[in-house]
């Protein structure tokens, strides 16, 4: 029993008993046989119960062991196959590579470990663009960045890549080591969100080239459009052996009304453009009712006054702003604020402004013209006409602005004589 190792503090309190007992037992053999053998025997099972326990111990330390190893193992496994992990020399060749590595870069580990780092480089990493980085991890600090690699089928990816030194067991400086994270996706959003910048930018200046071509061919229908409008109505006043001139006074008077009557700018300039047309239903009108001199007998009245109803009809079918006012002038100019014109006798405010407008506009400068049937008159008529006729034939306020406005409107007059 002496002999057997004994490694703990209860194994040499029992190494302890048994030397006592033996001593004892010398001197008391013969005296006390019977009492050592029990003794003995009781100390024996607490020593073979000791060397159990240790036993037991060790294999329970054993077991933990081997659970926290095949834990450990489980993490490395996930981390080879999850973490895009490499290892280098101090030159750069490879010297391992994780599972994720390989199946993000298509290459097996064996076409990987002692090439050079660069085999997965792209072209569109230039060999300039790793002077950072190299120059970062010599003097020992820890270098990150965004990297795009090529893979073995040529495609490429994106990854932000941690490398920092690696060291061996004695604090060596043995090569370097490196952890990546996919970034593809993003930087392929990034890609996309920089083309689509870009298109967006020639769309808007496409959007802007043609925004302007339209503009500019509105305006050139416009402009169109108002010369043909004003080329028609000086067409029908042609006919009638008046002057373009005509036209082109009571434009400027009808546009003067409009601004003093409060119209708009923009809807003044339009019946400025419109009012040359007030009399084109004329072209309907036979030649020989049209320039006969002197007075009109009852029937040839008739006749002449259709122009309204023929000008109307002929302009009233276009959705054209500007032929739409004209059909309206060329339909109510010669309505009369009493209600005693023609073709329909409208009365009051129930006759377009318009057609009140260029009414005045019209019989100012028609009777201030010569005609083939009469001599211009003089001002001094004229002006008595309109104070005779406020309210019967023209609109009172309209009388009102024209003599307010006098001078304004003899200069009209005097700037485009025939």
């Amino acid at each position: 029993i002496t002999f057997i190792p004994i490694k703990n503090i209860e194994n040499n309190v029992v190494a302890y008993l048994v030397s006592y007992i033996d001593n004892y037992t010398i001197h008391n053999i013969y005296k006390h046989f019977y009492h050592k053998v029990v003794i003995t025997f009781f100390i024996f099972l607490i020593i073979i119960y000791i060397i159990y326990k240790n036993k037991l111990q060790d294999i329970l330390r054993l077991k933990k062991s081997k659970r926290i190893t095949a834990e450990l193992q489980k993490q490395i496994d996930a981390f080879d196959k999850n973490v895009i992990f490499s290892k280098t020399d101090l030159k750069g060749n490879i010297t391992h590579v994780s599972e994720a590595f390989c199946k993000i870069s298509g290459y097996k580990s064996s076409e990987l470990i002692g090439r050079a780092h660069n085999i997965i480089r792209h072209t569109d990493m230039p060999k300039d663009a790793f002077k950072d980085l190299w120059d970062t991890l010599k003097s020992g600090r820890r270098w990150s960045g965004e990297v795009k690699n090529r893979k073995k089928n040529g495609d490429f990816y994106w990854v932000l890549s941690t490398i920092e030194r690696d060291y061996n067991d004695k604090g060596k400086h043995i090569g370097y080591y490196a952890v990546r994270h996919i970034i593809t996706a993003q930087k392929k959003v990034e890609e996309l969100k920089i083309e689509l910048e870009v298109i967006n930018s020639n769309l808007e200046d496409e959007v802007s080239r043609r925004t302007s071509e339209i503009v500019t061919l509105n305006k050139e229908i416009q402009d169109t459009q108002k010369e043909v409008v004003f080329t028609m109505g000086a067409i029908g006043e042609t006919r009638s052996k008046e002057t373009g001139n005509h036209v082109k006074r009571v434009a400027e008077y009808s546009k003067m009304f409009a601004l003093h009557y409060g119209l708009s700018a923009k809807e003044a300039d339009m019946l400025k453009q419109a009012s040359p047309m007030h009399d084109i239903g004329k072209v309907g009108i036979p030649d020989s009712i049209l320039n006969k001199p002197g007075r009109f007998d009852e029937a040839e009245r008739e006749i002449m006054n259709k122009h309204a109803q023929l000008g109307y009809d002929m302009l009233k079918h276009s959705d054209r702003p500007l032929l739409k006012m004209a059909a309206t002038v060329a339909y109510e100019h010669h309505e009369k604020w009493d209600g005693t014109g023609y073709p329909n006798g409208l009365k009051g405010e129930d006759i377009h402004i318009y057609g009140r407008i260029t009414s005045l506009a019209d019989v100012f400068d028609a009777l201030g013209s010569d005609r083939v049937y009469k001599k211009a008159w003089s001002d001094e008529k004229i002006f008595k006409l309109f104070k005779d006729e406020k309210g019967k034939h023209f609109d009172p306020k309209l009388v009102d602005i024209f003599f307010d406005n006098l001078d304004d409107f003899l200069a009209v007059r005097d700037s485009l004589k025939d």
